[in-house]
């Protein structure tokens, strides 16, 4: 009798051995295989940049707390990235799926996703540019911002009246008029208006320099006159190189008691009672208000407007002259006189005579102190 082989004594799974070997190696390599192609599809997918938008640019805003899903939909709509499933694996992978930040962001160019998503994770947001000129009342100013998207008129008139911010500055006030300083402010989309008004504040405050107040005191004026004084000076020339001559004009009239009868005061105080209509008459110079300079002497009581660096400099440095009257030249630029006779002579010749000869009914004004 044939003895048995020790092969044939083994336990009977281990003949499976090896073919679960070659499955298990299979299974492995099938696996290896896929990833490999995973890493190469998405490789070549995060390399090659896209724009799927028509328009020049386009606007993205991701919603607070809108997670890593939410903001790729947002993307993948508006045309920024492609392929969702394959965006949201490149995330994962790279450890950025946490990292999106909220917010409104512009897109203008042909994009990897790789840029995108750096973008976003970095907070990049888009600033809207917000310019305000010189000399602008406060409600214009918060009109523009209330158009522009940023917070609503009652909300601005609330943060306005916060004097809080200028209470070192100025002990008077009541609103902020004529410390919201004229520039160009870049906002992202939800600044709010108390921190639109900080902002314009905080640039006053950066221009209006410590020597300006040594200044203001010297020529015997707070700050709140100075600023008042400016506002005048800035509403009354649109050339800044005129803007130290007209506040000497102002100074001068200071020093020797007589009126300012400076027209923007006027409008101003129409512009308070809604009356102003883009012309002044002979009957609004007799307007009963402190803001009259035509019917009240001194300053007003507060400023008529937000002036610029310019203006401000020119109040407490202004130049050294013995002007009292000036008159606009109808070109822009105005000629300044010492006396009354010089002056009238410079009404007739540009403000009267011209009109006369294109316009014989109307003789206009225009002119300080006339």
């Amino acid at each position: 009798m044939r003895l048995p082989r020790l092969a044939d004594l083994r336990h009977p799974l281990t003949r499976l051995r090896h073919p679960l070997r070659f499955a298990a190696g299979s299974a492995l390599v099938v696996l290896f295989v896929a990833l490999a192609t995973t890493i190469i599809r998405l490789s070549l997918w995060a390399s090659i940049p896209y724009r799927g938008y028509g328009a020049s640019y386009a606007m993205v805003e991701i919603p607070e707390g809108a997670g890593v899903v939410r903001s790729l939909e947002i993307l993948v709509n508006h045309g920024v990235v492609q392929r969702f499933r394959m965006a949201l694996t490149f995330l994962r992978l790279t450890g950025r799926a946490r990292g999106i930040k909220a917010g409104e962001y512009s897109f203008s160019r042909p994009m990897t996703p790789g840029e995108v998503f750096d973008k976003i994770i970095a907070g990049d947001v888009f600033y809207h540019r917000v310019t305000q000129l010189e000399g602008f009342r406060s409600d214009e100013i918060f009109s523009q911002f209330v158009r522009s998207g940023f917070g609503t008129e009652d909300e601005y008139l609330a943060a306005f009246r916060d004097v809080s911010l200028i209470a070192d500055l100025d002990d008077e006030a009541v609103d902020l008029e004529g410390y919201l300083f004229p520039d160009t402010y870049s906002l992202p989309k939800g600044t709010t208006p108390h921190a639109v008004v900080a902002m314009m504040v905080g640039r006053f405050r950066e221009v209006f320099e410590p020597s300006w107040i040594d200044a203001a005191r010297q020529h015997g004026m707070t700050v709140r006159q100075a600023v008042t004084l400016a506002s005048l000076v800035e509403r009354e020339t649109a050339h800044a190189e005129e803007d130290a001559l007209v506040a000497s004009v102002f100074h001068n009239r200071l020093g020797r008691g007589m009126r300012l009868q400076c027209d923007p005061t006027v409008i101003y105080a129409l512009a308070m009672r809604d009356a102003f209509d883009g012309n002044i008459r002979k009957e609004d110079l007799r307007i009963d208000s402190r803001y009259n300079t035509y019917r009240y002497y001194g300053l007003p009581p507060g400023p008529i407007g937000n002036p610029g660096a310019a203006a401000l400099r020119a109040a407490v440095q202004p130049a050294d002259t013995e002007y009292l009257y000036f008159v606009s030249m109808n070109n822009g630029r105005h000629f300044f006189s010492t006396n009354l006779k010089d002056h009238n002579r410079a009404v007739w010749m540009y403000q009267v005579r011209p009109f006369r000869v294109r316009q014989p009914e109307h003789s206009p004004r225009g002119a300080r102190g006339s």
